[in-house]
């Protein structure tokens, strides 16, 4: 499989309203929930590893819906004619939109770990603390799993059902229960 198809993919996420709304919406969260981290951190400071905590909520929450949005956009907005008659195989498409929103959902997982580090050294300056973040690698490493596997199973159920809000809700309702 050329890279043509993943490119394409990815820039379907990214043009389309849905979900270039998702990927702000996912960036503000996340800063808002990080600048309410510093405000409630401001005397006492924190670690970076609690500031990389803060940033799994908001990412937790809508890059699963980033994988669904992959899955299913295609079939809300009657465009997958267009998409199969270029390529036919459908494994390839299914593939190049897993590998999207895998990319996607990694580069929003490392800006949210550069937002962290900047939220650190904002506290670091606020408190006087120093400034060895020591970051624990198997956090990382595990946070960046964590969200990778969300991705992926909200595409698998956005592939499994292809509609976009009866695969949300029915998201919201199994991780509600396993909480």
């Amino acid at each position: 499989m050329p890279l043509t198809l993943p490119r394409v993919e990815l820039r379907k996420q990214v043009d389309t309203r849905a979900g270039r709304g998702l990927l702000i919406a996912i960036g503000v969260l996340t800063a808002l929930a990080l600048g309410l981290f510093i405000w409630v951190s401001r005397n006492d400071g924190a670690p970076l590893s609690a500031a990389l905590a803060v940033t799994t909520t908001p990412q937790g929450l809508l890059l699963p819906v980033l994988g669904i949005i992959t899955a299913c956009n295609e079939w809300s907005q009657r465009t997958a004619l267009i998409t199969f008659t270029q390529e036919p195989r459908r494994l390839r498409v299914v593939l190049a939109k897993l590998l999207s929103a895998a990319v996607l959902g990694t580069v929003a997982v490392a800006l949210a770990w550069v937002l962290a580090l900047v939220t650190f050294l904002i506290l670091a300056a606020l408190t006087g603390q120093s400034l060895n973040p020591d970051p624990d690698w198997g956090q990382l490493a595990g946070g960046w799993l964590t969200q990778l596997i969300a991705v992926l199973q909200g595409a698998a159920f956005g592939l499994a059902l292809l509609s976009v809000p009866l695969v949300i809700g029915i998201w919201r309702v199994l991780t509600r229960e396993v909480k």
